[in-house]
């Protein structure tokens, strides 16, 4: 009988965790919890395996942040929430005998070629260079990035912080959001825009300029009120979000050489599935002037069932006994 493994996907808001088979990464049914809810990640773990009267000996955890190695105690602290811990402390809170954490789109990236194709729906078609490295790039609490990196007859992923790099706007309306913001953050990220509250900002801004009342300060209402058509500030502020989220991949394509292909993850787009595909993404995409032949072979995919970090999380485990 193989291994029964502990896995989870935690982010700024939601922790889900699910049991997984060591050898086939096949994971059973996710329960998800609030970071609000729990003062630790034990305790939201030790909720999960009391509720399931699992006891794993192993675990990984695919977390919001910056990881170090897989032997590092050093703190973790999440990018988006309260949370933060040390794995010794999880391991011995857990009773585990091994455990590791990883970056959240490590995670995802480490399941993109373990998910079956209904996983999958395709955004902009292209050749793709097989040489090259895979873009895994999406907005969700924040903006994940990572990279799958073609290394012999293998892979390898390496995690960024991608999401990080600073916003450059084209358009007169993107300088003037870009101000908005910049009376918070001085510093404004792409992050800033491209995620939860970076929607909620997008909102702001553009309501401010427009002089008219916000919709709401929550990013699910502000999608549901452009999926309903009935709020024409919400629907400018998904555009300009999908718009924006086409400019950073296609940099990142330049940035790091991923003619291999783009797959967009994340929790936002699969919930504005509709009016991304209808969005001007894949135009701001390609919109790199000399380089557009460049940015154009790479083919984008959107990852739109959910569970994919988490059979992610047991690849990594599995690839890293």
């Amino acid at each position: 009988m193989s291994e029964r493994i502990l896995v989870a996907d935690i982010g700024g808001t939601n922790a889900r965790f699910a049991i997984a088979d060591a050898a086939t990464c096949a994971i059973g049914e996710a329960q998800n919890f609030r970071a609000e809810d729990f003062e630790t990640i034990a305790d939201a773990a030790r909720a999960y395996l009391e509720a399931t009267g699992e006891r794993p000996e192993a675990a990984c955890f695919a977390v919001a942040g910056p990881v170090g190695g897989p032997d590092a105690n050093d703190e973790i602290a999440f990018t988006n929430s309260h949370w933060k811990f040390r794995p010794v402390e999880i391991r011995a809170a857990l009773n585990l005998k091994r455990f590791l954490p990883v970056n959240d789109f490590y995670a995802l990236a480490s399941s993109i070629c373990r998910l079956p194709a209904d996983y999958f729906i395709p955004v902009k078609a292209g050749p793709g260079d097989p040489t090259a490295p895979t873009l895994v790039i999406g907005p969700g609490t924040g903006l994940g990035q990572a990279l799958i990196i073609p290394f012999g007859d293998r892979r390898r992923v390496v995690s960024t912080e991608g999401g990080h790099v600073s916003f450059a706007p084209r358009t007169d309306e993107e300088f003037a959001v870009l101000k908005f913001i910049a009376r918070e953050h001085p510093r404004v990220s792409v992050e800033r825009l491209l995620s939860g509250r970076g929607l909620v900002n997008i909102h702001r801004a553009l309501c401010s300029l427009a002089g008219a009342q916000r919709v709401s300060l929550r990013a699910n209402e502000i999608t549901a009120a452009a999926i309903a058509g009935k709020h024409p500030i919400a629907v400018k502020a998904v555009d300009m979000f999908c718009s924006v989220l086409g400019r950073v991949a296609g940099d990142a394509v330049l940035a790091t050489g991923a003619r291999g292909g783009v797959v967009l993850g994340g929790g936002i787009l699969p919930k504005i599935k509709d009016l991304f595909l209808k969005s001007a993404f894949v135009e701001r995409f390609l919109d790199k002037g000399r380089m557009r032949d460049y940015v154009d072979v790479a083919p984008v995919r959107m990852v739109v069932k959910e569970g994919a970090a988490l059979i992610g999380a047991a690849a990594a485990l599995q690839e890293a006994s």
